[in-house]
């Protein structure tokens, strides 16, 4: 059975809760640890299933090198400056400010 951390994260006011396995599976049986690969599920809670820069539904699942996670800072940093990086493209900004202007229909 894999372990997961369970954490929230608040980005740009949209609660996110961040299940993290650092080991969840090996790529070769007895290879160091830096062959070891993470999962995280991200999903937007509140609002329940939110748009995301990184997903339409609100949920992503993601197989990613432990390694990776640990120079990131950690699995909440990682998973806030993947939503930062994907926020910077203007799809995302379009989306974001059509969603503060009120809707006259």
């Amino acid at each position: 059975m894999h372990g997961y951390e369970h954490h929230r994260l608040d980005w740009r006011g949209i609660l996110i809760e961040v299940r993290y396995c650092r080991s969840w599976t090996k790529l070769h049986s007895g290879q160091p640890d830096e062959f070891h690969m993470a999962h995280i599920e991200i999903e937007s809670i509140e609002p329940a299933r939110a748009f995301l820069p990184i997903t339409e539904t609100g949920y992503r699942s993601h197989f990613v090198p432990e390694r990776e996670v640990i120079a990131g800072g950690g699995a909440l940093a990682y998973v806030e400056q993947a939503l930062d990086a994907a926020a910077s493209c203007r799809s995302w900004k379009v989306r974001e400010q059509e969603a503060r202007q009120y809707s006259l229909c």
